[in-house]
């Protein structure tokens, strides 16, 4: 989160405590319609799993951001410890927007790659 506030330094966004859809977010200096109207204040974010080597999601700004109904954005991870889930973040199908996700319940892992998901998969 640290990073993120650095990178927006500067930018005409400011928190938004009073927004209450998730626990951190902005606001501009009018409402936003949709994430096309702020994700070039933005940089892509990419989440490492520590169980796995060198493994990473990279995430555009369309992928982690939501717009709310008062029309502020927020960042699309909830801190898990605020719902009684102790360290864990909550992420959710946003995410994984334009990506196939591959279950391997044999070994207890999932896994991913970019897809155009607006065409079916060829099979």
């Amino acid at each position: 989160m640290a990073q993120i506030r650095k990178d927006l330094s500067g930018k005409p966004l400011k928190d938004a405590p009073e927004e209450k859809a998730l626990s951190i977010c902005w606001k501009g200096a009018k409402p936003f319609k949709s994430v096309s109207d702020v994700k070039s204040y933005f940089t892509p974010l990419a989440l490492s799993f520590t169980k796995s080597k060198n493994v990473q999601l990279q995430l555009p700004p369309e992928d982690y951001l939501i717009v709310t109904k008062n029309g502020n954005v927020c960042l699309g991870i909830l801190n898990g410890s605020e719902v009684g889930l102790e360290n864990f973040e909550v992420i959710g199908d946003i995410f994984f927007q334009d990506k196939l996700v591959i279950y391997d319940n044999g070994n207890h892992q999932i896994g991913w790659v970019p897809a155009n998901c607006d065409r079916l998969p060829k099979s």
